[in-house]
């Protein structure tokens, strides 16, 4: 059996110097915080990129997504073509659609660069954004009705 002998001064300083334990160990957890802290700030300034280098990053992590789509564009793209040359009188016809199509989609993604780029500027909130494609003049003909007095 181990005898265990009974420590009869438990105020021990555990620091080899003239401190006491007590202010060693918070001035150990202080340059801890600020250690985290400096870590911390360091991480979220590596976060912090463009939108285009987001978006280019995005396009990279997705890019057997996106060549799928772009196989099946190129397909669409044949097809079309091919009925054209078979019905020539219908070319006008799928033209002035595509048109009006790649207009609605244009129209939608500049909306939503122009409202992710207010978001990073900090002009709008993510509670405030109801539709992606805000329509600015509304909203803002709609402010200045709100504010004008009757």
């Amino acid at each position: 059996m181990i005898n265990v002998k009974e420590v009869e001064d438990n105020n021990v300083y555990l620091t080899l110097d003239n401190h006491k334990s007590d202010e060693f160990i918070l001035k150990q957890n202080l340059d801890a915080l600020i250690k985290h802290k400096n870590d911390e700030m360091t991480r979220i300034a590596q976060d912090m990129v463009s939108i285009p280098a987001a978006l280019v990053r995005l396009k990279w992590e997705n890019r057997r997504e996106i060549y799928s789509l772009q196989v099946k564009e190129e397909i669409y793209g044949s097809m079309i073509n091919a009925l054209m040359e078979l019905k020539p009188e219908l070319k006008e016809k799928i033209m002035g659609r595509l048109e009006s199509n790649y207009q609605h989609m244009l129209t939608r993604e500049s909306a939503t660069l122009r409202l992710t780029r207010k978001l990073a500027d900090g002009g709008y909130h993510t509670s405030n954004v109801t539709a992606v494609a805000l329509d600015e003049e509304a909203l803002a003909a709609k402010t200045d009705a709100s504010s004008d007095p009757k």
